[in-house]
């Protein structure tokens, strides 16, 4: 470091620390970052530097003394008797090595390291009492996090109960994969939302939900990794997690247990280069101590364990330039900015495209046409402009104007209240009815095969179609029109529209594009009111009192069937002869939470009060599963008189018995 008196110290560390606070409230609370994770690690850094320096400047409230962010939300407050703390980080092998000998002093000799990966994610920690989940919550600041049970009970690798009646807490990573953020993502942006900067926030974000039942939908999972109180024979870290899995918790079998250092710097290389290859995001790789009784001895810092670090991996980002910004008009009026730029190699892939977002975020990164910018991917699959480097900005350089325009058929753009997005309200404009086209066609609506992007264009550029009811008149003459259409393509075609006329209900209401109504809540809203006819008469209230549905479905649903248009569209359709009724099968009703429900259930002895065919189909109905043997994964044994082997199987396993008239009990 660089001379700098203990004023000069004091005035930066002081600098350095709004700007943290102000970073950290928004990554931890807003879950909104506003800046790389790489920006916020160098200035974070250079205020451990000056406080070591200066001790004497350290202050009790600075970031560097606590553990992620200050708790302020509506959910109730969890107190952690053993603080869920954070890692230290280090950046480079050399301060691995740094890391790696300063464990060896501490201990007296060379140690062993379980390696794992470093998920993209957000702490989490789960409780058990006999057996049962009882509370899940987040770090928070460390000693107090927010209660996320019901949440957490929505996400499916969270065992429920436990094959062992185990009163227990377990920690891990809450996140989300790389396909499912990239989704989510997408249908933000088309509905004019704001879109998650990481796979970290999006976790976040869906993880502190105060409806449930959107976390449902957002495909979180998790990895375990932490034990907090291990049985006496778990004497190690690899051994806590194989047991950990054995107990049905979602754990990484990327984990190892290397016994030198040259081994670590392998598992690094071999993961940089696996990175992107991964179904999840990662950021680095843990080192942890693998002998517990090691850990306990070396404890911990105010802030950070001693006996395990994360090297993080550098930014992979590439400089290149932005030779346009292009808009394009979504099927639901959304106008979306992608810059246009040189290509350059990123993370395995050729990158020219970098989609802006919205106005919003296109003013805050500053993007102009000719700037050099830095990229990167946002959770190693989606190309991001990280920012802009000014000191490379064209002396001629402009600031970019908004369009007040839509790029398609020239209306005026308009800003809807709390979305970010400009949208074309035209519902004539000649993108979204293409767009609109598209996905009627498409395989998750309608699924005409043969009726991609390419046909659609030529359809609507020869005024052929102009809506999704003209489909259904089109003629071989029609289609003879278009380009490299013999009698073979055209009667294809035909053919596919035709058989369309047959699909359940529930594929036109998703082909209709009705905003927030996806495949899954149309199929559910058929399921409930049968035919088009009973759903277009149903009231907001009644749509929304459908289990998973929500009022932000059912509002948007009842307005688009309440305009005359869209009336007129679905009578159009109607006398086209398609089919406006249910075909599916009813799904099952959700069965209730129950002892049973999920379970894996064994029966054996003689029952008394039902035969074993009657108990199997009572336990079944409660959403049980019944075999026949006992192994690890039973949750119960239910037994009468004359128990035998089973009996003794559960007994040895540790496997939960219940007598006959105690699973009655339960049930009743």
């Amino acid at each position: 470091m660089a001379e700098i008196t203990l004023d000069e110290a004091k005035k930066e560390a002081a600098s350095l620390r709004t700007q943290l606070n102000e970073w950290a409230d928004a990554y931890y609370s807003k879950d909104a970052p506003e800046v790389e994770d790489n920006v916020y690690d160098q200035s974070y850094n250079r205020l451990l530097e000056l406080e070591k320096l200066y001790p004497q400047i350290v202050m009790p409230d600075s970031i560097t003394q606590r553990v992620g962010g200050e708790i302020d939300s509506d959910f109730t407050k969890v107190n952690h008797p053993i603080p869920m703390l954070s890692m230290g980080d280090v950046f480079s092998k050399d301060e691995l090595k740094e890391f790696d000998q300063r464990m060896q002093k501490l201990v007296g000799h060379p140690v062993a390291y379980n390696v794992e990966l470093k998920i993209d994610g957000l702490s989490l920690s789960l409780e058990y009492e006999k057996g049962k989940l009882v509370r899940a919550s987040t770090r928070g600041n460390g000693y107090v996090g927010e209660d996320v049970t019901q949440n957490a009970r929505y996400i499916a690798d969270i065992p429920q109960t436990l094959p062992e009646p185990l009163t227990t807490e377990v920690r891990g990573e809450c996140y989300m994969g790389k396909e499912a953020f990239a989704k989510l993502n997408a249908e933000r942006e088309e509905q004019g939302l704001s879109v998650f900067a990481n796979p970290r926030n999006a976790a976040a974000g869906s993880l502190r939900q105060l409806d449930p039942k959107v976390t449902k939908k957002r495909q979180l999972s998790t990895f375990i990794y932490t034990w907090v109180n291990p049985p006496q024979e778990i004497t190690s870290q690899h051994q806590a997690i194989n047991r950990m899995h054995e107990l049905g918790f979602h754990t990484n079998e990327t984990g190892r247990k290397l016994a030198s250092l040259a081994e670590v710097f392998d598992f690094i290389d071999e993961y940089t280069a696996k990175r992107n290859s991964l179904t999840y995001g990662i950021d680095g790789i843990v080192l942890k101590i693998d002998d517990l009784n090691i850990e306990q001895q070396l404890g911990n810092t105010v802030k950070v364990p001693r006996w395990e670090i994360a090297y993080k991996f550098p930014p992979e980002e590439q400089e290149t330039t932005v030779r346009d910004i292009v808009w394009t008009v979504g099927r639901t009026g959304v106008v979306t900015p992608t810059a246009v730029m040189d290509p350059v190699q990123l993370a395995g892939t050729t990158v020219a495209r970098a989609s802006l977002h919205n106005p919003d975020y296109l003013n805050e990164k500053g993007v102009r046409i000719g700037d050099t910018v830095k990229l990167h991917k946002a959770g190693d699959i989606i190309p991001e402009i990280s920012e802009v480097v000014l000191a490379k900005r064209p002396a001629d350089s402009k600031p970019y104007l908004i369009p007040a325009t839509c790029p398609s058929c020239g209306q005026k753009l308009v800003h809807l209240e709390d979305e970010v997005a400009l949208r074309c309200i035209n519902p004539s404009c000649p993108a979204q009815v293409e767009e609109g086209i598209i996905h009627f066609a498409s395989r998750p609506a309608m699924n005409i095969a043969g009726l991609g992007p390419k046909i659609v264009k030529q359809l609507i550029a020869k005024d052929l179609v102009c809506n999704v009811a003209d489909l259904y008149h089109l003629t071989a003459d029609d289609l003879a029109q278009l380009d490299h259409f013999k009698e073979k393509s055209i009667n294809n075609l035909l053919t596919a529209i035709d058989n369309s006329k047959a699909n359940s209900v529930e594929l036109l209401i998703t082909g209709l594009g009705i905003d927030h109504v996806g495949a899954k809540a149309a199929r559910l809203i058929a399921q409930k009111f049968k035919n088009l006819a009973k759903i277009m008469a149903q009231s907001v209230q009644d749509i929304a009192s459908i289990d998973t549905i929500g009022m932000t479905i059912a509002e948007s649903m009842t307005t688009y069937f309440a305009q005359p248009e869209a009336q007129k569209l679905i009578e159009e359709l109607k006398e086209s002869g398609l089919n406006m009724d249910y075909l599916g099968e009813d799904e099952p009703e959700e069965i209730p939470d129950n002892p049973f429900k999920d379970q894996t259930v064994v029966l054996t002895g003689k029952l008394e009060h039902y035969t074993r065919s009657e108990f199997t189909k009572k336990l079944q109905a409660l959403g049980a599963k019944v075999t026949g043997s006992v192994s690890h994964k039973t949750n119960y044994v239910i037994y009468g008189k004359d128990a035998g082997s089973k009996f003794n199987k559960a007994q040895q396993l540790g496997v939960p018995l219940l007598t006959e008239e105690e699973a009655i009990a339960q049930i009743e």
